[in-house]
């Protein structure tokens, strides 16, 4: 990873704090919600020292917190084993829940067209998690903001396309994520009453409009950055 590029201008500690960590926060989103929670995933994440990041945001971060970093080596086989027949009953596409957009918005299958060129005009070609994943898929779609965070932060040599990087994950939270998250939330905890799908569940319902919210912030404090260059 090379640095940081963009400035982070004279902005308040909580933005600073949520520029820092939303990009693994997604990143943890795509990893549990985009496959089967396998030894090497819990064991990575309960001994990551940044899940207290994601404890930090969010109550379902500190849900998460609690669950993966409370248990002891030996306990995380039974964990794995027990979680993964709960993932392959919940993230199918005969579940009550189907953890994909066209699904709870009503849309046909050819409504990914509509993602799949979304993903292209902002030049992101996915290698799905487990091949077989559908553009609307909430993995991918997390992955998607994932990866715009990244570009934005690294990858972007002026504030100009900074911006633009950030207006693509403010209109695609507003157009996409947010219309259809809320509902897919709601019925996965319905449906479980697994620690780890609850504390994801309630991390990605509070998660996401504070991240507009705070995309929003920052667009202002962007904007004002420039005017004052100009």
């Amino acid at each position: 990873m090379t640095n940081q590029t963009v400035p982070l201008l004279a902005v308040p500690e909580a933005l600073s704090r949520w520029l820092e960590s939303r990009g693994l926060i997604y990143q943890l989103l795509v990893d549990f919600f985009g496959r089967k929670p396998t030894l090497s995933l819990v064991a990575q994440w309960s001994r990551k020292a940044q899940m207290g990041v994601a404890a930090e945001m969010t109550e379902g971060g500190r849900e998460l917190k609690r669950y993966l970093c409370s248990q002891e080596p030996g306990e995380l086989m039974h964990i794995c084993e027990k979680e993964t027949l709960e993932y392959k009953r919940l993230m199918n596409e005969r579940a009550a829940i189907v953890p994909r957009e066209a699904a709870h918005m009503g849309c046909a299958d050819e409504f990914c067209n509509v993602l799949s060129d979304v993903y292209a005009s902002a030049g992101i070609v996915f290698k799905k998690c487990n091949g077989d994943e559908s553009d609307d898929h909430i993995a991918i779609e997390l992955e998607f903001m994932a990866v715009l965070h990244e570009r934005m932060l690294y990858n972007s040599f002026s504030i100009r396309s900074a911006m633009e990087l950030l207006e693509i994950q403010e209109t695609f939270l507003d157009e996409h994520l947010l219309k259809w998250t809320p509902q897919f939330c709601e019925r996965l905890n319905a449906a479980t009453e697994s620690p780890l799908y609850l504390g994801l569940s309630h991390m990605l319902a509070e998660f996401l409009p504070q991240d507009l919210q705070m995309l929003r912030i920052w667009k202002a404090s962007l904007e004002s950055s420039a005017t004052s260059m100009a």
